[in-house]
């Protein structure tokens, strides 16, 4: 009897515990009153569309020796076509000096007569741009012009060229024709040749006075027939001179050559922009080199943005962003070759001008690495994510935002240092990716996601 009631005992203490730790509350603001009131963040989010368009990009600077980034420039050259964004044609303007510049003295000797003038250009190590694999050798007509005017920054933009800057009766002999090849040779006029064994001594030593006289060549081809992905565009890393001629009977040689360190060079670029329709209800539109890139009117997001939070009695003086993204999407229906034509990542670009400079720089948010997603497709959501957090809360700051704000959408890359490791981020001046995107009255429009507090 005792044994039982001892045990009665035990279990009635035991529930009795059970009871009394189960009515317990956890008081979980307990230390809230010890937070100063501006720093009691809580975090809300909300959801903008995006004013966006599509606009032309506009005097590209698409070579490098003006800017501060040092990256290999090819040379230029070809046509493609495409039945959504029409005609794209680029050619190549480069100077090009003795191989002897240095050598004081040397002489080409008397009674001089060219026999022949070959001009070889090495096609760059990644390759031609084709739409359509099936254009990767096709013959293109090839054409060489000189160059008549001095080649200064202000040739820096794809729409450097002007007509009356070169020569429009080539010095190449008829029927030049490239295939897409490693090695190009073009045979050039012998009446050309004369002209370059006429330099003086002093022309011959001075790289100055040299292209004081002759200004520079200009490389191009036809255009191709219309039609679906014709055509191909040429990137050349190095071009030579091989001037052939005999000196009182005798056969010599004499090399002329372009070096980016020395000389400069710039590629021009135009755009048909043919069947393209820049009204953003139904397609954004991307083009590669100085054609259509989404263009978003921060002017209007910030109105819109300050607008909301007056109706919601926000004070935007203390509305903290913690993350904006803006996100733009694509057709998931999308044909899956077409899709290798679209961008490996986007990033918003702000256009700095004047009279005579023009440059396109990322906002003050971009890191880019191979291991960092964003601004890069991301193909399981069918879209692209770009934080511009600090660049929109900035804005915000800002008592006016004018056009200079706006920004273009750019695929972006990155250069490293190998000195410095400094990395400097600038847009991709020599792929050619095309896309579309979806517009403003879609079922996935464009939009801007921000996540927010409000200090009190």
């Amino acid at each position: 009897m005792i044994f039982r009631v001892s045990i009665s005992r035990s279990l009635w203490l035991f529930l009795l515990t059970l009871f009394v730790c189960s009515c317990i509350t956890v008081d979980k603001t307990m230390g809230d009153k010890l937070i100063p009131t501006d720093q009691d963040l809580t975090l809300y989010t909300a959801t903008f569309d995006l004013p966006i368009d599509s606009k032309p990009t506009d005097r590209l600077p698409i070579n490098n020796f003006f800017f501060e980034y040092n990256v290999e420039m090819p040379l230029m050259f070809g046509s493609c076509y495409d039945p959504l964004f029409g005609l794209t044609e680029a050619g190549a303007v480069f100077q090009f000096f003795p191989y002897n510049s240095y050598d004081v003295g040397f002489s080409y000797g008397d009674n001089l007569e060219p026999v022949s003038l070959t001009l070889t250009l090495l096609r760059q190590t990644q390759g031609n741009i084709v739409l359509d694999q099936n254009q990767l050798y096709i013959p293109q007509n090839v054409f060489v012009h000189e160059f008549t005017k001095d080649i200064t920054y202000l040739n820096a933009y794809n729409n450097s060229l002007l007509l009356q800057d070169w020569n429009h009766v080539p010095i190449s002999q008829p029927g030049q024709v490239y295939f897409g090849s490693d090695t190009l040779r073009i045979s050039l006029s012998l009446d050309f040749a004369k002209e370059l064994l006429t330099i003086t001594q002093e022309e011959k030593d001075s790289v100055a006075l040299f292209i004081k006289r002759f200004k520079g060549l200009y490389i191009k081809t036809e255009p191709p027939v219309s039609g679906i992905n014709k055509g191909r565009l040429n990137f050349l890393s190095s071009a030579d001179l091989t001037l052939r001629y005999k000196s009182n009977g005798a056969d010599s040689i004499a090399y002329f050559y372009f070096s980016p360190y020395i000389g400069k060079a710039f590629n021009t670029i135009t755009h048909s922009r043919a069947s393209i329709d820049p009204h953003p209800s139904e397609h954004i539109y991307y083009q590669g080199f100085a054609g259509h890139k989404p263009y978003i009117d921060f002017v209007a997001l910030t109105h819109n943005i300050r607008a909301w939070a007056k109706q919601s009695q926000i004070d935007i003086k203390k509305f903290l962003i913690s993350r904006a993204e803006i996100l733009l999407y694509y057709d998931p229906d999308i044909d899956y070759t077409l899709i290798n034509q679209y961008p490996k990542r986007l990033y918003p670009y702000t256009h700095t001008y004047t009279d005579t400079t023009s440059y396109y720089l990322p906002v003050n948010n971009v890191y880019l690495t191979d291991s960092n997603p964003d601004g890069y497709i991301n193909r399981s959501k069918y879209c692209y994510s770009m934080n511009i957090t600090s660049y929109l809360q900035s804005l915000l700051k800002k008592e006016e935002i004018t056009e200079e704000d706006n920004t273009w959408l750019m695929e972006t890359t990155y250069f490293t240092d190998e000195y410095s490791q400094k990395q400097t981020f600038h847009f991709s001046s020599f792929t050619y990716p095309l896309a579309v995107f979806k517009g403003v009255s879609t079922d996935a429009k464009p939009i801007i996601k921000i996540t927010f507090t409000v200090l009190k």
